[in-house]
Formats: structure tokens, C-alpha cells, sequence
């Protein structure tokens, strides 16, 4: 019986994090090999890497709130876009028209999503009293309020159209910016922010993993599934509505201030409601109320491009010679995914991997 794949005799196994030795070993290697990768990849495959692993930390906290949670929500890139403009603030230098404090990335990195959090606790007593469409439109009316001050708040933001430099990456007080030499091997910013990305990519998964196991997890199944029976069973509503708002917050922020330094700059139009609906659409190809689903649809959305010009040079083929532009090929690739995968997968790109494991662990027995 202790051979049998997915049998547990208690409730710890069943979830704890790695749940046996061979996930363990797997888990080691892709480690490995993802820190060997900065070494041998490109600048533009180390980039576009980079900017997936930040978007997976904004995706696990829309995960938190509409996966776990069960609540629509379409603010999540005015707190992105907060814990941008705090870090900003925090590590960014200072001008005639932008407030900079050049401080620590052991301050502003935390503060962003600290900040965002703070401001989360203004929808939390909405999002106890309205739920379903009604809760959509007040984040969405949130949004647009916060889209407003973006681009009027000057001396944070840089204003519309302007824009402002990001926080700037030093650590322990060390310069990043260009690059770290140990005797004769130089380590480049891009490579610096790629292993940066990576580890935070992998404290935030595994906080994650914890909160979707522990009691708060557990009661966020419990609001999603049915609130009132939730309640009925002794889940505070406003509490666990609040941290979820809360927690997904902080999320965005600090997935936003880590993706804001490998842009170099920040505009205020950037965090619009498509930016919102992006995030969702991440979740959906995914797969919402999974671990791995928002690492898995934001690698689906930033490395698309990538491969698709990748396709256009082996096939020799010019962008000139398409009918469309990448873009607009980007766009409709994302789209028509969004709608096979709600039509034949709801659980995303995370269910195509779950019955293709299932099915190499009981292959050759089909049944």
C-alpha cells in the first residue's frame, strides 16, 4: 500500500509540500538547471525569463483572491501599479519633478507590497458586504480612481505620458547596476536580475503552497465554494475577505517593484484596466486555485512572443510577409487560448500537466 502513487495516511502528507523524494529530486534539478541557465541563455531569453518570474509572483496573488477565494476582482494593477510607485519612491533617485530616496532594496522591496496591503483594506469592508458583478464594478471604479491619481501625482509617477525612472538596484548597500566582478568573471545586471527573480520567484511559490495549506487556505475554499455555509461553520467573512484582498496586495506589489526594475522606467497609462483583465486572463490559461497554474500562464504570456519570432526566423519568414503584426498575432493567440481553455480545460494549462503526470505514472496501464 505505501507503494501506491497518491495514497496518504494522514493529512500532513497529503499537504505538505513535496509529498515525496522523487518531487524532491525534481524539484533539485530544475533548480539547477535554472540557475545554470543565466549563465548560458541570452540577454533576450534572460529578460523575457525574468519578466515571467515577476509576473507569477502578481499572478499568485489574483490566484489568492479570485482562485482561493472565489472574488472578482479587477483593481489588481492599481495595487501593482502602488507597490510600483512606493518602491519608485523608496529606491529611486530623486529630480526636479519626482521624489527619490535611493534607499536600500531590503526596504523598498518589502514596503511595496507592505504599501499595497495598506491599501487593499479599502475595499476589504466592500468586498465582505457585495460579491459577483457588484464587487467587480467597485474594484473597477477603484481602478479607474487610481488610474486618475497616477497620472496627475507628479511628484510620484512623473504624470502621463512622462513617466519616471524605477528603483535602483542596490543591496547591502552594492551598486548593481553594473553588474558584480569576482576576480576575472563578471556577473551583468541582466544576469543579477535574473537570480534575483528566481529566488524571489521561489519564496514567494512556496509562501504561497503554505497559505493554500494552512487554516486561511482552507477557509478561502470555504468562501469560494459557499460563504454562507462558511459562515454558518464559524469562517469569519471579513477577516479571511480582508486578508485575502490583503495578501493578494502584497503580491502584486512586490511582483510589480521586482518587474519594474527590468524596464528601467515606468509610465502611470501602464496600470489600465487591460493590465487588470491581463492578470485574470494569466489565472484563467493557468489554472485558477493552483500552485504552479499562475507560474504556468505567465510564462505562456511573456514567452509567446519569443517563440513565435523564434518560428519566423527558422522558417525564414518576414514580418512583412505576415497579414498581421506580432502583436496583433499575440493578441489573438491570447484571446483564442482564453476561450478553448474555459471551454475544454477550466483548469488550464496546470490540467493538461496533472492528467499528463497522472498518466506517465500509470502508464503502461491506461486504467
Amino acid at each position: 500500500m505505501k507503494s501506491r502513487p497518491n495514497l496518504y495516511t494522514n493529512y500532513d502528507k497529503e499537504t505538505a509540500i513535496f509529498s515525496n523524494n522523487i518531487q524532491k529530486f525534481w524539484f533539485a534539478v530544475l533548480f539547477l538547471l535554472s540557475v545554470s541557465l543565466c549563465f548560458v541563455a541570452t540577454d533576450y531569453w534572460i529578460l523575457l525569463i525574468s519578466r515571467s518570474l515577476t509576473f507569477s509572483i502578481g499572478a499568485w496573488g489574483i490566484n489568492i483572491v479570485s482562485g482561493l477565494a472565489g472574488q472578482i476582482t479587477l483593481a489588481h494593477g492599481s495595487f501593482i501599479g502602488i507597490g510600483v510607485y512606493t518602491a519608485a519612491v523608496l529606491g529611486g533617485a530623486a529630480s526636479s519633478s519626482v521624489w527619490g530616496l535611493e534607499l536600500d532594496m531590503l526596504i523598498w522591496l518589502p514596503a511595496a507590497g507592505i504599501v499595497a496591503a495598506l491599501f487593499s483594506f479599502i475595499l476589504a469592508p466592500l468586498a465582505v458586504r457585495l460579491k459577483g458583478l457588484n464587487l467587480a464594478l467597485v474594484t473597477l471604479a477603484f481602478l479607474f480612481i487610481c488610474s486618475h491619481i497616477f497620472s496627475n501625482f507628479i511628484s510620484v509617477t512623473g504624470g502621463a505620458g512622462i513617466g519616471r525612472k524605477v528603483a535602483k538596484l542596490v543591496l547591502f548597500g552594492i551598486n548593481l547596476e553594473d553588474g558584480l566582478v569576482f576576480g576575472d568573471f563578471l556577473l551583468e545586471k541582466n544576469q543579477i536580475q535574473y537570480l534575483m527573480c528566481l529566488f524571489l520567484c521561489m519564496f514567494m511559490g512556496f509562501g504561497f503552497k503554505n497559505i493554500v495549506r494552512s487554516r486561511a487556505g482552507r477557509a478561502y475554499a470555504g468562501i469560494r465554494d459557499g460563504d454562507i455555509a462558511a459562515e454558518a461553520l464559524g469562517v469569519n467573512l471579513f477577516r479571511y475577505k480582508a486578508s485575502a484582498f490583503a495578501l493578494a496586495s502584497f503580491y502584486a506589489g512586490v511582483g510589480g517593484a521586482m518587474a519594474s526594475t527590468i524596464s528601467g522606467g515606468v509610465e502611470p497609462g501602464s496600470f489600465n484596466l487591460l493590465f487588470s483583465i491581463l492578470a485574470v486572463a494569466i489565472i484563467v490559461i493557468g489554472g485558477a486555485g493552483t500552485v504552479l497554474g499562475p507560474l504556468f500562464g505567465a510564462f505562456f504570456f511573456i514567452m509567446a512572443p519569443g517563440f513565435i519570432q523564434y518560428i519566423l526566423k527558422i522558417t525564414h519568414l518576414t514580418e512583412s510577409a505576415l497579414p498581421l503584426n506580432l502583436g496583433q498575432i499575440e493578441a489573438m493567440l491570447f484571446g483564442l487560448c482564453i476561450i478553448l481553455f474555459l471551454l475544454f480545460e477550466p483548469r488550464g494549462l496546470w490540467g493538461i500537466w496533472f492528467r499528463l503526470r497522472n498518466y506517465f505514472k500509470a502508464w503502461p496501464f491506461s486504467y
